[in-house]
């Protein structure tokens, strides 16, 4: 949770006093020279395990040797965004947008890239699992997973598992020309080379994740925004990057995971890779379109060109990169250097000219959810010089974005109105603007049901999922508790003035459901009542791994559960609903949608029935 930046900044007395006591600790030992000057224009987020606080650019000109550096070199080959140089190390922008390269795309090794799930979709991991642990009898493989938590998935294929504690000496392992067979690294997608035999396949198991408590907040801020696929994609080419060290050397790469595989198939994604990643990318789905539809079997023959260096594939991969187009010279996103020149006015005391700097970038953008972003950056500014004034400007940052703070007034709720016309008709329209075909839609369904499974660390992610899945089904769906901060996590319009009043307990580890849960739920059905009139009926719904309550709780009659056994089985629905529809090229056929949804029981009359249960309680 984020520290509202009003409670922060009028705080400032204690809070320097309570950090300054503390100024010779280990974690802040280091930090507080550039902490302390810039403390009133920092973000605070408190989570389970502790307390962060960073300021939104780095005060890089607090360390003397830098400053005074008559020359400041910054070397890459993989940022898909140069403004990084910008916001970290206060480069000249006129600088960053003209670096110093190399003719056409640059000297890089061979590489296929290749998604299996992209190739076809029915592909499980399963079956990806079995294949990359297939190859690592001959050669080494490195898998890199976004988690510890994921990590345990290829935990009974793994030779060994790197994290920070053990990845120096599992690296050297590697680089020391041994056979190891599988390697999994746990969020490692820079700062590790693996040459030559090292590394013949890559896999990158998932989107990477972010695991501070404020680079969680902004990305959930910036989810669907331009910044975040960017920041996304230039994070997957560094972990992509790791394989191949030199122009002779060579590794397939694979991407797997349901999200990722959607993500890199938008087409906005394309225009975000670097020149040579795009050209190979491009040649491999070439090779893939052979194989497509086929079980995983077909790959892999396939990536065996690669992997032994076929003749023929080697010289067409240098030919097209001899041939590539080069691309722009660098890409730099627009409001990074406003946002610097904020931060820099503001620790000035230049308030004003602080929020003209943000004003700008704040009119250029089309995109909502970024422009309420920004706003808050905006209203942060304002609020040192005319608080009242900051809050007009908080509540215009929340209406475009639900994922920035509520300002202090609070928000007016806006009633979900039932649905315009039946379930199927909706749905249609839903897939229509959504989706350009079949695939789209099924890789989307299957990213949507990865996200509806049992996971502590993010509740929000599976409220969006569930928010996402009422729109796929063709329901109104809302998150009142998000929106204006009381409510249910998810209420659903299925029509007929009936709602779902749904609270998701995914996170869950307690074998029976609590009291406290209980309270919520029965809550949420008592804001239910007072925001809707007697003409509308709602059924409180949990979603919880178990079925039971405790023998404190006083649960309704009417609560139904969505437990261990029930949720694995609307994934199941979710992806069969997706692939028959695109099987019959159904995307708009009314007729069609209103079928499958009746026999996958996911309309509005059969989704309690085949999903939830009726709840117990405890004796």
């Amino acid at each position: 949770m984020l520290v509202p930046y009003w409670a922060w900044h009028d705080k400032q007395a204690q809070i320097v006093k309570i950090l300054h006591s503390h100024r010779d600790d280990d974690d802040l030992m280091f930090v507080w020279p550039l902490l302390k000057d810039v403390l009133a224009l920092c973000q605070c987020a408190i989570g389970g395990r502790g307390l962060e606080v960073s300021p939104r650019c780095l005060p890089i000109d607090e360390i003397p040797s830098f400053v005074g550096a008559k020359r400041r070199i910054y070397m890459t080959a993989t940022l898909a965004d140069d403004g990084v140089l910008i916001s970290h190390f206060q480069a000249d922008p006129k600088s960053v947008t003209a670096p110093i390269k190399p003719n056409g795309v640059g000297e890089i090794g061979d590489r296929m890239i290749l998604a299996p799930q992209e190739i076809n979709p029915a592909i499980t991991m399963d079956e990806i699992k079995q294949l990359v642990a297939d190859v690592s009898k001959t050669y080494n493989v490195v898998v890199i997973v976004p988690s510890g938590k994921r990590s345990q998935y290829w935990k009974d294929v793994a030779a060994q598992t790197l994290d920070a504690s053990n990845i120096e000496a599992g690296i050297a392992k590697l680089r020391a020309g041994n056979h190891i067979g599988l390697t999994v690294l746990i969020n490692k997608y820079d700062g590790i080379d693996l040459p030559g035999d090292a590394c013949r396949l890559l896999v990158i198991d998932g989107l990477p994740e972010v695991f501070g408590l404020i680079d969680r907040i902004e990305m959930a801020a910036l989810e669907g925004t331009e910044m975040q696929l960017v920041r996304q994609i230039q994070r997957l080419e560094q972990g992509m990057g790791r394989g191949v060290r030199s122009g002779e050397d060579h590794c397939a790469v694979l991407l797997v995971g349901s999200r990722l595989t959607q993500r890199i198939h938008l087409q906005a994604a394309r225009s975000k890779f670097t020149p040579a990643t795009l050209v190979q990318l491009d040649l491999s789905r070439e090779v893939a379109e052979q194989i497509a539809g086929q079980p995983i079997a077909a790959l892999r023959p396939v990536l065996d060109y690669c992997i032994m260096k076929n003749p023929d594939w080697w010289r067409t991969g240098r030919e097209r990169l001899a041939n590539a187009v080069e691309g722009p010279t660098s890409f730099v996103d627009p409001t990074v250097a406003s946002v610097r020149s904020a931060f820099d006015l503001a620790r000035g005391q230049m308030f004003d000219k602080a929020c003209a700097a943000l004003q700008q970038p704040i009119n250029d953008t089309s995109e909502r959810r970024l422009k309420g972003y920004l706003k808050q950056q905006l209203a942060e500014y304002e609020h040192h010089r005319d608080p009242t004034a900051s809050q007009e400007i908080q509540l215009s940052a929340f209406q475009d974005n639900r994922r920035t703070l509520k300002p202090i007034k609070g928000i007016t709720y806006t009633k979900l109105s039932p649905p315009a016309a039946e379930q199927a008709t909706v749905a249609a329209a839903f897939m229509k603007n959504r989706f350009l075909d079949g695939n789209d839609l099924v890789l989307f369904a299957n990213a949507l049901a990865d996200d509806l499974d049992w996971y502590e660390e993010d509740s929000k992610r599976f409220e969006s999922a569930i928010r996402d899945l009422g729109f796929l089904l063709g329901f109104g769906s809302q998150c009142p508790e998000l929106d204006i901060g009381k409510g249910p996590d998810n209420l659903w319009a299925i029509g007929k003035l009936r709602f779902f009043v749904i609270e998701s307990k995914n996170g869950a580890t307690s074998g029976i459901i609590a009291k406290s849960d209980c309270n919520q739920l029965l809550g949420s059905m008592e804001w239910f009542a007072q925001a809707y009139d007697e003409s509308c009926e709602a059924t409180p719904i949990m979603v919880h791994p178990e079925s039971k309550f405790d023998r404190y709780s006083s649960p309704n009659a009417d609560f139904r559960i969505i437990d261990k056994e029930g949720l694995p089985k609307l994934r199941t629905a979710i992806r069969d609903y997706a692939v028959a529809i695109a099987s019959s090229a159904g995307l708009s056929d009314v007729s069609k949608i209103r079928e499958r949804l009746d026999k996958f029981g996911l309309s509005g009359q059969k989704f309690l029935e085949s999903f939830s249960r009726t709840a117990t309680k405890d004796k």
